[in-house]
């Protein structure tokens, strides 16, 4: 395959970063890679981990909803100028293939790409796409799917291929005992990793705090934390967990997921396409909460894990910390139904996805060419 120059649009999210970011890792070598993000804190965050083959650019391009904005000059000025900018690197990079990860940034992007006669490629992290990728995939000249299931949701026009869900992780890289002792973690006690996602959640770090008031000091005593609160939550998790007297480890976010995932027994999360992804390669047993306003993306990724016999399920509507403690004090006493989620975990582990996507990629743009 002869050398290309790649454009890749995502944003906003650490779901829709990571893949992009294991995507520019994995194209051939020659290959010139652009990744255009927005100005997002958890963008900036994980920029400044990225390969040092991959340009990073980013647009002040924000959210379209709600329409009110839209009433206010100085926004629509602000949003016409982002979509300038955007069109202008297209314009200077001369891509021979535009690849969008989903979010506001990439659908404008790739509509920018269709104008301009460029190919394009839209990759679906989540079991259930967004309204914005199922219009997008009548524009597309291929869309790349997470899960086969996803197929029945796209218009049957559409050239869908299931490549997986890329991202950076590998098994085996190092040990739940190395993991742990290099976070400041007791290496032989157990973890229970709790995260909401890359920008963090109130609503779980809320029931997480509360919930060990109903655990029994014994059973709570023998548990080990590791909390990824986000920005605005960190303070509290610390502050609480000291006044419990428990073993905690507390980071507004974390790069290295590895580290987490490797050293967790059992992980507290929502339901993000991407992190799913991750906690299935590093075969990681999770109780997942779903996020309610995602549009049914996140309860739809937490059946498919549950289905797969990776996961329990919980929705946040009506959840006590009293029941969210059971499920954590039952699973964390129980190694023979961890041993079980595990194994059905690693069964369903495919680390080929962003070589996957990476052909796909080649392919849209030499069959253009």
């Amino acid at each position: 395959m002869k050398p290309m120059t790649v454009l890749l649009i995502s944003g906003g999210s650490g779901g829709h970063l990571v893949p992009a970011m294991a995507l520019a890792e994995h194209l051939q070598p020659g290959d010139q890679c652009l990744l255009m993000s927005t100005r997002r804190p958890v963008d900036q965050i994980l920029a400044a981990d990225h390969p040092s083959s991959l340009q990073w650019e980013t647009v002040g391009l924000q959210p379209f909803t709600p329409v009110w904005r839209w009433l206010f000059p100085p926004y629509v000025a602000r949003q016409m100028g982002a979509v300038r900018q955007l069109c202008s690197v297209i314009s200077r990079s001369k891509p021979d293939v535009v690849v969008g990860f989903g979010g506001y940034l990439s659908a404008v992007g790739v509509m920018a790409a269709r104008g301009a006669g460029i190919p394009s490629v839209i990759h679906e992290q989540n079991f259930m796409p967004g309204r914005a990728n199922r219009w997008l995939s009548r524009l597309a000249d291929a869309v790349a799917v997470s899960f086969p299931e996803t197929r029945r949701y796209l218009p049957a026009r559409a050239s869908v291929e299931t490549t997986g869900n890329p991202h950076r992780l590998r098994p085996g890289g190092i040990t739940g005992p190395q993991a742990r002792a290099e976070l400041g973690l007791d290496p032989q006690r157990p973890v229970l990793l709790i995260m909401g996602g890359s920008q963090g959640s109130q609503a779980v770090n809320r029931l997480s705090l509360r919930m060990w008031e109903t655990i029994p000091e014994p059973r709570r005593k023998a548990v080990q934390l590791l909390h990824l609160a986000g920005s605005t939550g960190a303070s509290e998790a610390e502050q609480s967990y000291r006044r419990l007297g428990l073993r905690a480890v507390v980071f507004p976010f974390l790069r290295r997921m590895d580290l987490a995932l490797a050293a967790a027994t059992l992980a507290l999360s929502r339901a993000g396409a991407t992190g799913i992804a991750e906690m299935v390669t590093m075969a990681v047993p999770s109780i997942l909460i779903p996020y309610p306003y995602a549009g049914a993306h996140q309860q739809a990724n937490a059946e498919w894990t549950r289905g797969i016999g990776g996961a329990v399920v919980l929705e946040e509507s009506g959840l006590s910390p009293e029941r969210l403690g059971r499920e954590v004090d039952a699973l964390l006493s129980d190694p023979e139904r961890l041993a079980r989620m595990q194994q059905a975990l690693r069964i369903r582990a495919d680390g080929a996805a962003a070589d996957r996507l990476g052909k796909l990629v080649h392919r849209v743009a030499e069959n253009r060419a």
